[in-house]
Order: structure tokens, then sequence, then C-alpha cells
């Protein structure tokens, strides 16, 4: 015996019903019909199709037929082709029975999934409207825009190609195509600035295949922070007259800042690097640069020592005078020299630099 109420549909304007739905049914009886597949996962708008054999033989001259929502069937004795042309619609099962007799029926259930790809996934960030602050915190969203099931929806957050988050909506049960928003907070600093955000939506939903990813759009963040000097904020430099000055006062900054200087010398001067070729004791002091931007300021100071290095004098004279002694040597050697090869040879006369005597022979003396 059938139910007292019907799931009616409309084929024609003939009249003609097709769907109702079957009561009294023994999911455990023995003999009970059987579906080829088992279960059936198709995508929504495709074609779908499956077998049920009814029983072996206790339906014999007996009736069977499915319970459906939509779709045809064809008997062949026992057998029962179900087909759909296109899938437009979202049913959970079809049942295949048998009557028993006595109001009973042996039934059996066809699980179906019917899926949908989502039409569009979209990332970004709740309320945001510009630049982002440091050290504040930001709900990053990811829309996923009419995806079924959505207990098969998995939903990835990714900064470049790092995985941050994964949400699975596992215990949802809507089964028609739907939309929804996934959260993740991220916090905003000088490392995020111009990060690249997006998310993955997977629809794991057909067996034995990798699920279908479909990925967002790139949201690329931008985060103002204050100057950030990498390196100590003090600093004590030695140097010897005549070495080389370079004071760097690169930082980095959101916006980009901008670098003033306080000299000892009392000269003005603007710019990330500060250099003298060769110093002398008169740019002894400090030299303060100001980084500034939007967002803040940071402060160096380099306080420079210069000596002077009387050792490298010392040395210096000696050298000189060295250099003295070797050029006169050389040129009282080269003149004595000279007189020789004409015989005069006078010493003293040499030394004074005064006109030589004549050397007699020694038997004129």
């Amino acid at each position: 015996m059938f139910c007292s109420y019907f799931f009616w549909t409309v084929l024609s304007l003939s009249g003609i019903l097709s769907n109702f739905r079957v009561c009294g049914c023994d999911f455990n009886c023995t003999d009970k019909p059987v579906f080829t597949p088992s279960k059936l996962v198709v995508q929504f708008g495709m074609p779908a199709s499956a077998n049920c054999s009814a029983c072996q033989h206790a339906c014999q001259n007996k009736s069977i037929g499915l319970e459906k929502s939509i779709g045809e069937q064809q008997k062949n004795g026992r057998n029962i082709l179900w087909t759909v042309d296109k899938m437009n619609a979202y049913p959970s099962s079809v049942t295949c029975y048998y009557n028993k007799g006595n109001g009973s029926h042996c039934c059996s259930r066809l699980p179906i999934t019917v899926y949908q790809y989502p039409k569009k996934v979209e990332v970004g960030f709740r309320d945001l409207e510009g630049p982002m602050l440091e050290g504040q915190r930001y709900p990053m969203y990811c829309h996923v825009v009419e995806a079924a099931p959505l207990r098969n929806l998995i939903v990835i957050f990714y900064q470049g190609g790092t995985e941050v988050s994964r949400q699975h909506l596992k215990d949802n049960m809507e089964k028609k195509p739907a939309n929804m928003t996934f959260y993740n907070s991220i916090n905003a600093t000088k490392e995020n600035n111009g990060a690249r955000y997006e998310c993955i939506a997977q629809l794991d939903a057909e067996p034995d295949k990798p699920p279908h990813e479909t990925r967002s759009n790139i949201f690329t963040t931008d985060v103002l922070y204050k100057p950030q000097f990498d390196g100590p904020v003090y600093r004590l430099i030695s140097l010897t007259v005549g070495d080389p000055l370079h004071l760097n006062c690169s930082a980095e900054g959101n916006p980009r800042p901008s670098v003033t200087w306080e000299l000892p010398l009392a000269a003005a001067f603007e710019g990330d690097v500060f250099s003298v070729d060769s110093v002398t004791t008169e740019h002894k002091g400090e030299y303060t640069c100001s980084i500034n931007n939007s967002m803040g300021r940071t402060t160096v100071v380099f306080n420079v020592d210069v000596r002077v290095n009387y050792m490298n004098m010392i040395l210096a004279v000696v050298a000189a005078v060295v250099v003295l002694v070797v050029i006169a040597t050389i040129a009282v050697y080269v003149h004595c020299y000279r007189l020789s090869r004409t015989g005069k040879y006078n010493l003293k006369d040499v030394l004074r630099f005064r006109t030589p005597h004549i050397a007699l022979p020694a038997e004129e003396l």
C-alpha cells in the first residue's frame, strides 16, 4: 500500500504524473534491490544514469519501481534504468523498491551528490579603505560564490606561496549552491608590506580525482610603518686624521622616509649617506641624523673622534731625514768620483767645495 500523499511531477499539460513516495520501506530485507553504481556523483547540468536490479528472486511477479524527483525510468524485467538528460536539480537520493505485500516494500537507496564548482572566489580585507597601519589587526575574507555541496568545500588562505589557514565546512548539510564567506585575521607588520594574499576554494566532490581548485584574485597589502634603522642608534667611531668618513643613515619605511643631518661644522646636508674623503680634527663631534615619515621618527647619533697620529709624523720626519742623508751621500760620492778621475782628490777641498790644488809628484816633495 502506498502513502495517502504523493509527490506529483507534471510532465505535460495532459496531466500525466510520474512521481510518488513509497511508504513502509524495509531497508534491511534480505533480497533487496541493488544499484549500480552504489552511489552517484554528478556535476550540475550534466547527464546521469544508474541501474537498479530490484531483486534476485523475491520480487518475482511483484511490482517494482523507483521513487525519484527527476529523470526517467525504463523497466526491463527485474531491472530498472534511471536516466537524467540534464541534472538541473539537487536530489539527495533515488529509492528502488519492490512490493513485498501487506503494505511493506523492500527498498534500497542510491545516494546522490550533485556538485557545482564556485562561480567566483574573491579575497580582500573587510572594511579596509586605503593602506594598513602597522600594529593593527585586519580580518581577511575569502568569499565563495555559488558552490555545492558546502560540506565538500575547503578554503585555503595563502600569503605568497605559503599556506596560512585552511577551513572546511564538513558539518554543513546544504546541498544546493550557496555563497559562503570565510575569515582569517592578520597582523599588519612591515614584513607584510607588499605581501600577496589569495585564497583557493577546493571542491572535493569526485572520488578518485584530485579536488577541483578555483583561485581568487590576488590582494597586495600596503602597510604604513615608521622608519626602521638597521643597527644601533648610537655609534662611536674612532678615526685618524686623513682617514675617510662614511656615515650611512639609510632606513626602511613606508612612506619612504626623508633624512636630515645635524653636523659639527654646522653645514646643512640632506641625504642618506654623509661622506668626507679625508678628515681633519675639525670633523670631530656628534653627527645626528633624523629619519622621518608620516608614521614616526627615528634618530641616529654617530659620535666621531678624530685623532692625530704622532707616530706617523715622527716616522715621516725620520724618513725625510734618511732620504736627505742618502741624497747627500750620493752627491758626495759622485763628486769624489769625478775628481779622482781627473787627479783632483783633495777631500778637504771637496767638502769645502773650493778650488782644488794640483797634486805634485813625490820627487818634488
